[in-house]
């Protein structure tokens, strides 16, 4: 045994301990809202760290049978979906029109775009609001497709514009030699060579819209267009919470999000490295 690599080991092996307890410690917070959610209230407020002893299903079917909270889950779904088709088809056009061509005020039409990555959401809350309020946009159910793609977008156009540039321009010319029209060059070759990138704006944009709570609540006041982030509210009050049952409407409404990522998430993680395997 060579003792000179008896400290490297020994520092590894802190190494991984480190991020060992890092990686529990993200873990845990999942972990126990559903070992809480499997308690019926008294056991939990007798203790909230032990594990179950009862695994309590029912509060999944109280939740799930609310008043009102299948209405928010399907309204959040559909936004969330509206959100995600106009947030890829905008971005892949915008973002292959600012890759390949040269036209007047280019450039400033890009950082139009990518500035809205520092504008901070919630200073737009007021505008938008008094906006929508005179043009008579409140209440209705496309209200929030505006102010959801807005917010998608910057992040999307810079993804897909820095994407499609490592995309040869070969190709577009030789489609274009074929008798490619430019819908059929996006639709049949730009879009499914820009998987990973569409993987990641379908999570991104569908998170947006799913978790997005101060515009909805803002901007709709009508119960039957409330959303999920709403709808949870729905099992707070102000002198008693039932907490099983609360974790069991949060585990509920983060199912979508899990169910995406783990469906995308080979074509996500390409995504992520494509970058860094360029150089």
């Amino acid at each position: 045994m060579n003792i000179k690599n008896i400290p490297v080991k020994i520092l590894k092996l802190i190494v991984n301990i480190i991020f060992m307890l890092f990686s529990v410690s993200c873990i845990f917070p999942i972990l126990w809202m559903i070992n809480s959610a499997l308690k019926t209230s008294n056991e939990f407020m007798q203790d909230s760290i032990s594990l179950t002893r009862s695994l309590y299903v029912q509060n999944f079917i109280d939740a799930i049978q609310s008043s009102g909270f299948l209405n928010c889950f399907m309204n959040s779904a559909i936004l969330g979906v509206i959100n995600v088709v106009l947030t890829v088809v905008c971005a892949l056009v915008t973002g292959y029109f600012i890759s390949r061509y040269n036209f007047r005020f280019k450039k400033a039409i890009y950082l139009l775009f990518v500035s809205g990555m520092v504008i901070p959401m919630l200073s737009l809350l007021i505008p938008v609001f008094l906006q929508f309020k005179t043009l008579g946009m409140l209440d209705k159910p496309w209200t929030l497709t505006l102010p959801y793609l807005a917010f998608s977008m910057p992040f999307a156009v810079m993804l897909t514009e820095n994407y499609i540039k490592s995309i040869p321009v070969e190709l577009d010319e030789a489609a274009y030699m074929e008798g490619c029209s430019t819908f059929h060059l996006l639709s049949r070759i730009v879009f499914p060579m820009c998987s990973p990138t569409v993987a990641i704006l379908i999570i991104t944009s569908f998170m947006n819209a799913w978790n997005e709570f101060p515009f909805a609540l803002v901007l709709l006041n009508n119960e039957k267009l409330r959303t999920i982030s709403i709808g949870i509210r729905m099992f707070n009050s102000e002198h008693n919470i039932n907490y099983p049952l609360y974790m069991a409407a949060l585990l509920v409404s983060i199912l979508p999000i899990l169910i995406i990522y783990l469906i995308f998430s080979k074509q996500i993680m390409k995504g992520m490295t494509v970058g860094a395997v360029k150089g």
